[in-house]
Parts: C-alpha cells; structure tokens; sequence
C-alpha cells in the first residue's frame, strides 16, 4: 500500500487517510461476515461479542500471552525512559488485570526501571496524585538531571 501511494505521489497525511479507508471497508466486510455466520436467528448483536471474536480471530490467545509474558518481564536496562515508557504502554494493553488500578500501573512501571532510579520513583509513589503520566514524566527528569 505504502508503496503504491509513494508512486501516486500522496502526502503521508493522504496516505493515512487513504489506509484508513481500506480499513473502514475491511471492518464492514469483517462484520458482515461475522453476522452471517451468526445465522438468521441469533440474538441482536453486542460490542462484547464481536470484539471478543475478532480478538479470537485475528490475535489469536497464544500471541496475547506472549504479549503479557513480555509486559511482565521488561526491564528498562539498556533502553532511555523514553524507550522503555513507550514499550510500557504498548504491552500494558495486553495486561488490564494486572493494572487494573492506577497504582498497579505505577508500581508495575516502577518495578522494571534500572537500579540507579528505582528507589527514587518508588518514593515519589507514595505521593496520592501520582499517576502513570506524571511518574513517567518524573522518571524522565531523573534521567536528564543525570
């Protein structure tokens, strides 16, 4: 796709609209396939239901779990805050149960930063308006002070 919008010379602005369309007709082809599998004497159509099988369907639950197994391991070591935050919030989808609460989600992050700023963010945890942006951001900080 990328390539044949470089060829017709589109924006990357046009080219995401452009994708976006073929997608909104992938959606509605997905759906009407999905509702005539149902047959014609299925119960009305939920959210809960279609989601959890297209989920079924196209993330299958070997690749989800593999998905929460390296949410639960990462480990900033070699990585910047910056580098290990956006790989925080891109797994941490896969794990709603396990950061169910802000404070899950704070401690979560706070466990898998290197040692030289992990006793420091576990302090500023302990502060009730701490939430995942804001240790991020101050994590961020303590990075560049140093």
């Amino acid at each position: 796709m990328q390539r044949t919008l470089k060829v017709m010379h589109a924006s990357d602005t046009k080219s995401v609209e452009l994708d976006s369309y073929r997608l909104r007709d992938v959606a509605v082809q997905l759906y009407e396939t999905w509702e005539l599998s149902r047959g014609t004497n299925a119960s009305p159509a939920i959210w809960e239901k279609f989601s959890g099988d297209f989920l079924r369907h196209y993330l299958p639950t070997e690749i989800r779990q593999a998905s929460v197994d390296r949410f639960l391991a990462i480990k900033q070591v070699n990585m910047s805050v910056r580098e290990y935050s956006l790989q925080f919030d891109s797994l941490e989808r896969y794990a709603p149960s396990i950061v169910a609460e802000m404070s899950d989600q704070v401690h979560r992050f706070v466990v898998g930063l290197g040692q030289h700023q992990i006793n420091e963010c576990f302090t500023a945890t302990l502060l009730d308006s701490m939430d995942i942006s804001r240790i991020e951001a101050y994590d961020q900080n303590l990075e560049d002070r140093k």
